[in-house]
């Protein structure tokens, strides 16, 4: 009796979805659920305690080209297990907080190790696996964080109401290097380390004969890249698109309150989490299916109706239209950046650019969610705010399949040069 042999790569991807359900809630979607709790045992304010989110991704945004180039060219798995372990001792840190700057001092840390913790190690190591159905492969392991979120929320507010959040803190610090830790060890570098070759390596040649020269990928260097006008109009794409998905879900709850109730909000909460993770496997098969171009479209259209959606928040039966494009309008954070970057510049720089490119996302992440409530406080109302979200979509579209079509440009110059140079020479 044959049977076939898994591809390990697969196992991989199955290390990842589970570092992502492990980890990543407990930095964004879980970590709401401590602002009542500590801001009244401890005294302080919301914004006080909110600033811990904004350190958080400010360092990220500080140490993401260095990681990644680090992660890429050095020690993959010595430094994704370090960052592990100081990611949990930094949220651990937190049950021992005295005052808000304790709390900061935390934040730092939990900023700098989450860094080289949860998707970029991931997205850099998958990329290094995954020729053929690569989208797929990053967007299965980037969907853990949705049910993952969906499962640690309800444990994380048992807790939290039956011990404490000290204890909260400490008991999800511990599940980090139960969980995440020993899957580390799953997510090796390299497949010729273990003497195989990435999925869909011997096709690559095939079909690059036989499709566009974008799926050859560009394999320039990240100093190179800085030299085109058309990187940093994809930075500013990946930032415009970053800053709407985390600026937009940081207000989406109290949005949906101010009209509706706790209660509604909290139902259209649980359907946008289920949509989520169909929302990221979806997105990697379209960008693997067709290309770029039409992925990022696609994505751009679904999420800028969503928002669209929310300047009608008083029709309920719209808001669950809205909750399910939004639930797939929202992956533009988490999937967009690693299957874009690696289709347009190719896996053999993709750890540093990537680390650059993740910096766009961070500061997009830790500028929207200020800016978007500073326009709800000056104005009353979410509306403006949902308007400028759609026109920097729009901004982004167009950066984005702009940079593509230059990209694409630049990869047939080279083509041409390399065919021509060999050809003379034979």
């Amino acid at each position: 009796m044959n049977t076939k042999k898994i591809f390990y790569g697969w196992w991989i991807v199955a290390g990842g979805v589970m570092i992502m359900a492990m980890l990543h809630p407990l930095i964004t979607t879980c970590w709401g659920l401590f602002v009542k709790p500590v801001t009244t045992d401890m005294g302080f304010t919301r914004s006080a305690f909110g600033i811990c989110s904004t350190i958080i991704s400010g360092v990220t945004v500080f140490l993401s080209p260095y990681l990644g180039k680090w992660l890429a060219q050095k020690n993959t798995r010595l430094i994704h297990s370090l960052c592990v372990i100081g990611l949990a001792a930094s949220f651990a840190s937190f049950a021992l907080a005295q005052n808000i700057t304790h709390f900061y001092i935390s934040a730092f840390f939990m900023g700098a190790f989450s860094c080289g913790a949860v998707a970029l190690p991931i997205s850099i190591v998958i990329t290094n696996w995954f020729v053929k159905k690569r989208g797929l492969a990053i967007s299965i392991a980037l969907a853990g964080s949705g049910f993952g979120g969906a499962i640690i929320s309800p444990i994380m507010a048992n807790i939290i109401l039956n011990y404490g959040w000290r204890t909260s803190y400490l008991v999800f610090a511990g599940a980090m290097l139960f969980i995440a830790l020993p899957m580390v060890f799953v997510m090796k570098k390299c497949p010729e380390d273990m003497g195989l070759k990435a999925y869909g390596a011997d096709q690559v040649t095939t079909l690059a004969q036989k499709t566009t020269v974008a799926k050859i990928g560009l394999n320039i260097t990240l100093e190179e890249l800085k030299r085109h006008n058309f990187f940093w109009i994809y930075l500013f794409g990946m930032f415009c698109l970053c800053f709407v998905g985390f600026g937009s879900l940081s207000q989406l709850a109290a949005f949906l309150a101010d009209v509706h109730g706790t209660a509604f909000a909290a139902g259209i909460l649980s359907f946008f989490l289920i949509t989520v993770t169909l929302g990221k496997i979806s997105l990697g098969w379209v960008y693997d299916k067709f290309d770029t171009k039409i992925g990022t479209s696609y994505i751009c259209i679904v999420f800028a109706l969503s928002i669209a959606c929310m300047l009608f928040p008083e029709s309920k039966p719209l808001m669950y239209v809205m909750a399910f494009l939004y639930g797939l309008g929202i992956c533009t954070g988490t999937v967009c950046p690693p299957v874009i970057t690696a289709a347009m510049f190719g896996p053999k720089h993709y750890g540093e650019i990537y680390g650059y490119v993740n910096r766009c996302v961070y500061l997009g992440a830790s500028l929207s969610v200020p800016a978007i409530a500073v326009i709800y406080d000056k104005t009353g109302s979410y509306q403006m705010a949902w308007l400028l979200c759609i026109a920097l979509i729009i901004l982004s579209l167009m950066a984005l399949l702009y940079s593509d079509i230059k990209c694409r440009s630049l990869t047939a110059q080279r083509i041409t040069i390399e065919n021509s140079i060999t050809q003379t020479i034979s």
